[in-house]
């Protein structure tokens, strides 16, 4: 007989009945225990080892893996947390799909979809009673939406759980701060979605308490609210603020190693809890529990099992520029087995973008995260690990592995509907003879998941070191987990080495950054991920050039949820801006000012491509040169005319100087109207598209016909002001919004004879057969169309001149025999006469060239793929070009006497 078969039947013994004596007494403490005080520390433990959840709390704890949907109006401002003050009329997704979120979580192994129903800028996703700040205000199915009723019907129709979230914290409401008259109001919320959806499995509601539109703030009846529950959805859990499933503590998704659901803390709805956890020492975050130390003074017992929150992505609202920051599968792995794998349930956010779709790369991320763990752990390397056993301390049990099974996960359950009783296990692997640990732990409760290098082994052994009465476990299983490869992202929120830096106070924060820059953003980033006591919170912002003067960019600032989320936070500023030193003046949660240390605080330069500052030094201001004035950066040219879109240069709206330029008509409806698709906005020229009623089919299942806006420049009569020719530099200050399928232009096209004969130079425009944010530069007359810029033709395929969704100058130097662009103080190309063959381009004019700016979209998906695709519009702010000024320079070779005088606006 060998070793391994003499343990086996050692063990075996040992796990025999021990006639019961330990086991004391057979009744058990659904959810809650008193103790009478008269109790030894021997008695509470084995009534703690009694207590046990609720049927309720139960399967909630099997769900293992449930997922929340942050979504609502701040999926439209960008924000994490909205003031209340947003205009309902944002909120219009324009492709929302509950089916679509509900299938992919069901095909990624969710268990149930909990919904922000209501968060705490106070928008309901639901059309209430209570409020007018809510979907029926918004254009969303014209009022008629109800994202609630979608995601339930979903729910039923993929047999998925469903619960809500509704934020007690309302800064919209008027009657926040009147404590009866605002819980009544609450109640009334609840009241609708606990009865009008069916069946309701969790109800979500978090602690947060600030104040409400009149200053003031609320005291919650949570009895009252609790109580709403019990009689609507006795059925349902209460989440964080309720007594079934407490908050672990962080919004990173680590839970404890030695996590107790048998529990001395007292639920927070309870009035006397702050009096017992203050006497205990132990608050959410604590990192003891339940131990026999904790259980010494306690007075009561809760079965309060922690659920373990954390988003997919850095924010728990869907922002465009986190799509990149989606978290790794490597990230998620851990997350899962500090998680699940550490006695919780994994409440991982995955939001809904503004389309009203979970987002491509979440939904990839997910599909892979699924993809792993049924590659894990449908592969135990236990045989019959299923059996259940009853251990008392320091007994034992060996388990048989499928030989030449690499191993690197044990996985140990407890039988929980007879309590948590395990206090400390340890688990072995046999090898070469001999017994070698591979680890310990603390508590197991539902599931406890140990990792460790991997290996090979013949078999492993758990013990039980120590427990109350006798732990009964249900389950042991092991697993091999294929190794991750690290994907930590580089912090990118600083763009401006520190090494310049000079911190002259920490509170308000002031840096000098020794020199000036152009400032977009700035990031606040609490040292290590961590909240501490004196972190900011809300606060004012300021910059100085010479660190006198200081001018407030920022004046009711909010890191939004910084204290439970304790990651980088970016705000963009109002303007681009040039600074030398920059002041944060901030107070902390509690009101108190904030310590905010130079390592914490990062800024984000306007990257040297786009930095406009090559060509003016303060490009928003206004134009101070006269005509002859030499260029403030450009050597060998002077001011000649401008055009900057002043309001007193417009005639309803539209700017004077420019004339509508007639295309070709789309559809029946669909046709250049300017003064439909654009208007002169603070000295800016604003153009977009607008979709018509008789919109058709492309050929590609899209309707992509729309009006829009066409100028170009007016070369005769009273409101001529300059006719574009050679030795002419031309400057265009221009922005777009970052859409796809958006076909704007700057361009010039000749006087002469039908177009296109005379040519085109195309100064910017969205690229040819491919869909990006990229710009180019083209020449195309009659018989050639250059590419001057990148490959394919006319396609700038592989440089990004600029970000376009920022302010730059684009501009344009002509030349008798060449033409040269560039964007800032960048040259990107230069074209020279006869190049390519291209002998019949027109490069001196007499009559001038118009200048034209173009939103127009093209019919033909063949040659402009980016047209096909208007479902990724945002329609409450559509692609729109944006034009604040031409200005136009002459050199000394200029023919003055022939050009037409140049009138300036």
């Amino acid at each position: 007989m060998n070793k391994i078969n003499q343990f086996l039947i050692a063990c075996a013994w040992l796990v025999l009945p021990l006639g019961g004596q330990a086991q004391q007494n057979d009744s058990y403490f659904v959810k809650h225990l008193k103790f009478s005080g008269n109790e030894s520390l021997e008695q509470k433990a084995s009534m703690a080892a009694r207590l046990v959840p609720s049927p309720q709390q139960l399967a909630w704890q099997q769900m293992e893996l449930t997922a929340f949907l942050h979504f609502g109006i701040n999926t439209f401002t960008g924000r994490e947390w909205g003031d209340g003050t947003e205009d309902p009329s944002l909120f219009n997704p324009t492709e929302l799909d509950a089916d679509q979120w509900v299938r992919t979580l069901k095909e990624c192994g969710f268990k149930m979809v909990l919904l922000t129903a209501k968060h705490h800028d106070g928008f309901c996703l639901w059309p209430t009673k209570t409020t007018s700040h809510s979907v029926a205000s918004s254009p969303w199915k014209n009022g008629k939406g109800d994202v609630v009723r979608e995601l339930r019907d979903a729910c039923t129709k993929y047999g998925m759980k469903f619960g809500v979230y509704l934020s007690p914290w309302d800064r919209n409401a008027s009657c926040y701060g009147n404590s009866p008259e605002y819980n009544k109001f609450f109640i009334e919320q609840l009241t609708e979605l606990l009865t009008n959806y069916g069946e309701v499995n969790e109800v979500w509601f978090d602690g947060a308490n600030g104040e409400g539109p009149n200053g003031k703030k609320q005291v919650y009846d949570w009895d009252a609210f609790y109580k709403t529950i019990q009689r609507l959805q006795p059925k349902a859990v209460m989440a964080i603020m309720g007594d079934d499933v407490r908050w672990v503590g962080n919004e990173k998704g680590i839970g404890r190693e030695t996590e107790w659901s048998a529990t001395v803390l007292t639920p927070g709805i309870y009035a006397r809890s702050a009096e017992n956890n203050k006497r205990l020492g132990v608050y959410g975050k604590a990192k003891d529990l339940g131990s026999r130390k904790m259980l010494k003074d306690a007075t009561e017992l809760f079965w309060y099992p922690s659920e373990v929150d954390v988003s997919i992505r850095p924010g728990w609202f869907w922002h465009e520029e986190e799509n990149a920051k989606v978290k790794s599968l490597k990230e998620l792995s851990d997350i899962y087995f500090q998680s699940v794998g550490y006695n919780s349930v994994l409440l991982l956010n995955i939001p809904p973008d503004r389309r009203g779709l979970l987002n491509e790369a979440d939904v990839a991320r997910l599909k892979e995260f699924a993809a792993y763990r049924r590659q894990v752990f449908s592969d135990d390397k236990v045989q019959d690990g299923n059996v259940s056993w009853t251990a008392c301390a320091g007994e034992c049990r060996s388990y048989a592995i499928r030989s030449n099974n690499p191993l690197n996960v044990v996985q140990i359950q407890e039988d929980i509907s007879k309590g948590q009783r395990v206090e400390k296990f340890t688990v072995e692997a046999y090898q070469d003879g001999c017994w070698q640990a591979l680890g310990e732990g603390t508590t197991i409760g539902y599931k406890r998941m140990l990792r460790f290098p991997e290996l090979t082994a013949d078999s492993i052994r758990v013990r039980i070191d120590s427990c109350r009465l006798c732990a009964n476990i249900s389950n042991v299983s092991a697993y091999y987990a294929p190794a991750l490869t690290s994907q930590t992202q580089i912090a990118d929120w600083n763009t401006l080495p520190r090494s310049t830096w000079k911190q002259l106070s920490s509170s308000p924060l002031v840096l000098d950054l020794g020199k000036s820059i152009r400032l977009k953003a700035f990031t606040y980033a609490p040292l290590n991920g961590e909240a501490k006591p004196t972190m900011a919170y809300r606060y004012k912002f300021y910059v100085s050039e010479n660190g006198r003067d200081w001018q407030e960019l920022i004046s009711q600032g909010e890191f939004s949820n910084i204290m439970h989320n304790p990651l980088p936070q970016t705000v963009a500023l109002p303007v681009v801006t040039t600074a030398r030193y920059v002041k944060l003046e901030a107070v902390t949660p509690d009101g108190n000012p904030a310590i905010v240390e130079m390592e914490e605080f990062g800024v984000t330069v306007v990257d040297d491509k786009d930095d406009e500052t090559k060509v003016y030094l303060h490009p928003d201001e206004a134009l101070k040169l006269k005509p002859g004035d030499a260029h403030p950066t450009q050597k060998g040219w002077y001011f000649y005319t401008a055009h900057e879109f002043l309001d007193k240069h417009t005639k309803k709206g539209l700017p004077l100087g420019f004339q509508e330029h007639k295309t070709q008509t789309m559809s029946k409806s669909a046709c250049v109207n300017n003064a439909k698709c654009s208007k002169v906005e603070n000295g800016v020229l604003h153009m977009w598209p607008v979709e018509e009623s008789d919109s058709i089919d492309n050929g590609f299942g899209k309707l992509v016909k729309y009006s829009h806006a066409a100028y170009r420049s007016v070369r005769s009569g009273k409101e001529a002001w300059c006719n574009f020719t050679e030795n002419m530099r031309i400057e265009i200050r221009f922005k777009r919004i970052a859409a796809e399928g958006f076909n704007e232009a700057l361009w010039f096209m000749g006087n002469k004879g039908p177009w296109p004969k005379n040519g085109e130079i195309d100064l910017l425009e969205n690229p040819k057969k491919k869909i990006n944010q990229r710009a180019h530069f083209t020449l195309h007359s009659e018989h050639h169309y250059a590419g001057v810029v990148g490959g394919e033709g006319s396609v700038t395929s592989s440089i990004a001149l600029a970000d376009m969704s920022q302010w730059n100058i684009y501009w344009l130097e002509w030349y008798p025999d060449r033409i040269v662009g560039g964007v800032n103080g960048k040259k990107f190309f230069e074209h020279k006469k006869g190049s390519n063959g291209n002998m019949d381009w027109p490069w001196s004019d007499p009559a001038g060239f118009y200048l034209i700016f173009s939103t127009g979209l093209s019919v033909d998906p063949n040659a402009w793929p980016g047209t096909v695709n208007p479902q990724k519009w945002d329609k409450q702010n559509p692609p729109s070009m944006y034009i604040d000024w031409v200005r136009v320079y002459v050199n000394d070779d200029y023919n003055r006497d022939k050009a037409p005088k140049a009138r300036y606006y």
